[in-house]
């Protein structure tokens, strides 16, 4: 057995070499974490605030920024809204931030140094006007119907004031565009109202019709505008042979007794033109005319049931009333269309 001196001489020489061991481990350790190869700086560089349009990209100042900090470890990350190249897309205010990134551990870390960015629309929106500019009568238009607007932040159209579309003709209209930052543009342009379509009735339609067209337009097809300009006088001339003659209602011989639809009926067979027997039927007859273009020959049909032959200069002969059998009179008041069977 040791003595107890020997016992205390072991005991110190083992004090000795294990100190000899641990205290280069510890000052290896405290080393590595106060002065290892990677950890977050003390940074005394300020990020400034900035302001940018719509579009644009974050600014060159803030590569200069980690420039100067000379340390990958640092990168710029921002909350504004960025497209696939870096523009700004959205106005608003955002923040920039540096952000730490340890390569060792492999985490970031967003530091206390951040800055504000604004991003503003101050250009004025484009607007384009769109091919169409004719529109029906009594149409409801909106600005989006005759421009397209263009901005990089929203961009709505509307029109300076409401369009009377029951007014036929051209009218100068104005569209105002405004962006997402309040930015306006005005463009002032013409439209065109069409004509306020004529009513279509639900006339009495002869199932013979269609043949009557086909006879009629085989007729006036052999014929050149001379001859049809002739036949056009010769059929009011031959028309006021009866007038004075008298009125029969559901009557077509030109002598003893017609109403008006057989009146024009039995004219215009003469010449070997086929006309509907009812008068309501006579307005699917020909084509379609407008008043201005009135020549001698031409149906005035009223669309309450009534049909006369145009005489020229305001007048027509038509089969009246039993008061007034078959006269010549002024074209008087009333819904009516005016159609031509020779043309």
């Amino acid at each position: 057995m040791l003595m107890k001196n020997e016992r205390c001489k072991l005991i110190n020489l083992i004090k000795k070499y294990v100190g000899f061991c641990i205290y280069p481990i510890i000052l290896l350790v405290g080393l590595t974490f106060t002065t290892g190869a990677y950890y977050e700086r003390n940074i005394y560089y300020k990020l400034e605030d900035i302001t940018l349009e719509i579009g644009e990209t974050l600014p060159e100042e803030i590569n200069n920024y980690l420039k100067t900090l000379n340390d990958q470890n640092y990168t710029i990350e921002t909350s504004a809204p960025l497209d696939k190249d870096g523009h700004t897309s959205s106005i608003g205010e955002y923040t920039y931030f540096l952000v730490y990134n340890d390569p060792i551990n492999k985490y970031s870390k967003i530091t206390n140094i951040k800055a504000k960015i604004t991003v503003v629309d101050t250009i004025k929106p484009v607007i384009t006007l769109k091919e169409t500019t004719t529109f029906k009568y009594n149409s409801n238009i909106t600005a989006d119907d005759i421009a397209e607007c263009y901005d990089l932040s929203s961009c709505t159209l509307e029109l300076s004031s409401d369009i009377d579309t029951t007014i036929s003709g051209e009218k100068e209209i104005t569209v105002l565009a405004t962006d997402g930052g309040g930015n306006q543009t005005t463009l002032t342009t013409n439209i065109t109202i069409e004509e306020k379509p004529k009513p279509v009735y639900n006339f009495y339609y002869p199932y013979n019709i269609d043949y009557m067209r086909q006879v009629n337009n085989e007729k006036n097809s052999l014929l050149s505008e001379e001859e049809k300009t002739n036949l056009r006088i010769s059929i009011v001339e031959y028309a006021k042979r009866f007038i004075g003659n008298p009125y029969v209602y559901g009557g077509t011989s030109l002598t003893n007794g017609t109403d008006c639809s057989g009146f024009t009926l039995s004219i215009y067979s003469a010449f070997g033109y086929l006309l509907p027997r009812v008068a309501t039927s006579q307005i699917y007859i020909g084509t379609d005319i407008p008043e201005s273009s009135l020549l001698p020959g031409d149906l005035i049909v009223y669309h309450y049931g009534h049909v006369g032959i145009y005489a020229g200069s305001g007048m027509m002969i038509h089969a009246g009333t039993s008061q007034t059998g078959i006269v010549m009179a002024p074209i008087f008041p009333g819904t009516k269309s005016y159609r031509r069977v020779i043309y």
